[in-house]
């Protein structure tokens, strides 16, 4: 069945109604009223407004977010990155009709698609070959938008962020790369503005100009100043030069600042952010490449065989790095303190060991919601400098700059404490485990892939 949304009194073609049975509502609420089954949702007029709107609403509903959509008129540039495309004719139709069916036959696991990075997952898998594209928006703070993941996210997640915790989980990955830009350290922010200033007393009142050399008294000023009744005259020793090369040059000095008179080759670059108005230099920008992505292996693989995805994901609050960046960091961490004894940190781990088996025998949602609400009291107690890796789906490390043992243990009982409050307010029996251990115990001969392998195997 199409659902035919229109605000006007039209049809479609009866060639389309050869093949499908045709519903026709005003608006999305009115088909919400009872919800007829759809095959795809067809939106019919000049409106960009209203196609937007119902684009929305369709892309954030529970059930259908899904679902094939196709516009008949133009929509917004921003709106086509929801769309399907302009509606084909019914025989091009009636293919990708019956491709999405016999795909959806093959999703396992509705559980998987309760949150937004399950939804996004199928969204894909019923499109093979879709890339996620980017869309260009230079009134929006990072220039680059991605609509649609703007449109399945349930909470008003960065899409950036989100992408790269689905990057480093592995569930998306590169399809290609768009641009390359710098943005703002304190806000992310593109909007950046570039401004030449003084190296000595950074005032942005600074001037190029020519300026001549004296040979003879070493005096060093502006070119105007030796103009004297048409000659060189040196304005210190008032010697007359003729010959540059012999009596005077050019210094490469050619800025001047004119609030303390300072001359130099080229003025400091100093960036200012048009959001949030800070100050920084040019090497404190973050980089940042845009890309599109499309779904990965691992990605198929769990819209294939079910796998419960959003467990996963109760954690991505935690903002992990990759293991390979972990590792290289614990490895710096630990060739430091072995040169430098006053420098502390600690390594500490956290085990969920019976987490595949609750994932089988209880309900995924209401499992879900007890692992991010353990993410959210972790979080609140690791500190900026703090890093934060997943090995397993079920295995957490923690790397904690200039901690000692003392620390340690404050932080496990922390910790301890925590996850017994949030075990008493649930009705899973979850077996967790922790392993940490200060710099001072770190065998000398070990590295950062030995040691997190040996503390593993005790947590096991």
């Amino acid at each position: 069945m199409l659902i035919f949304f229109s605000q006007e009194k039209t049809d479609l073609p009866d060639h389309y109604r050869d093949l499908f049975e045709v519903r026709h509502f005003n608006d999305f609420s009115d088909w919400g009223k009872n919800r007829v089954n759809s095959s795809a949702f067809i939106i019919v007029g000049k409106d960009q407004q209203y196609s937007s709107s119902l684009l929305r609403k369709i892309r954030r509903d529970d059930e259908v977010f899904a679902s094939l959509c196709f516009a008949a008129d133009p929509v917004a540039p921003f709106d086509n990155f929801l769309l399907d495309g302009q509606l084909p004719q019914p025989p091009a139709l009636l293919e990708a009709v019956n491709q999405v069916e016999d795909l959806l036959k093959s999703l396992k696991s509705n559980d998987t698609y309760i949150t937004h990075q399950g939804r996004l997952i199928k969204y894909l898998w019923l499109r093979p070959n879709f890339i996620i594209q980017s869309h260009h928006d230079w009134q929006h703070p990072r220039f680059y938008r991605y609509p649609l993941l703007e449109a399945l996210s349930q909470d008003g997640s960065d899409s950036f962020e989100w992408l790269r915790n689905l990057a480093n989980n592995k569930i998306i990955e590169a399809s290609a790369m768009i641009d390359r830009q710098r943005e703002c350290a304190y806000c992310r922010s593109a909007h950046l503005s570039f401004v030449d200033i003084c190296p000595n007393c950074l005032s942005i009142d600074i001037k190029q100009q020519a300026s001549l050399h004296c040979f003879t008294c070493g005096c060093v000023d502006v070119q105007d100043k030796f103009m004297h009744s048409g000659t060189l005259v040196c304005p210190k020793c008032h010697t007359h030069l003729r010959h540059i090369g012999s009596d005077y040059d050019r210094p490469i000095e050619n800025y001047r600042c004119q609030s303390c008179s300072q001359t130099f080759i080229e003025g400091d670059v100093q960036v200012r952010c048009a959001m949030c108005e800070k100050e920084m230099q040019p090497s404190e920008l973050i980089l940042n490449e845009i890309h599109s992505w499309r779904l990965s292996d691992k990605g198929r693989t769990i819209a294939f065989r079910g796998e419960v995805f959003d467990l996963s994901s109760g954690f991505d609050q935690l903002d992990f790095i990759s293991r390979e960046l972990f590792i290289h960091d614990l490895d710096w961490m630990m060739v430091t303190s072995r040169r430098y004894p006053n420098v502390h940190f600690s390594l500490f781990g956290i085990y969920f060991a019976n987490l595949p088996d609750l994932v089988e025998l209880f309900n995924h949602a209401r499992l879900l919601q007890m692992l991010e609400s353990f993410a959210q009291r972790l979080r609140s107690l690791l500190r900026t400098p703090d890093l934060s890796t997943r090995t397993a789906e079920n295995m957490l490390w923690l790397l904690l700059p200039s901690t000692d043992e003392q620390g340690l243990s404050g932080f496990q009982k922390r910790i301890e404490s925590s996850m017994n409050a949030l075990l008493e307010e649930s009705e899973y029996k979850l077996d967790f485990r922790f392993i940490g251990i200060s710099s001072q115990n770190i065998s000398a001969k070990e590295n950062a892939p030995l040691l997190l392998a040996r503390l593993a195997g005790e947590l096991l």
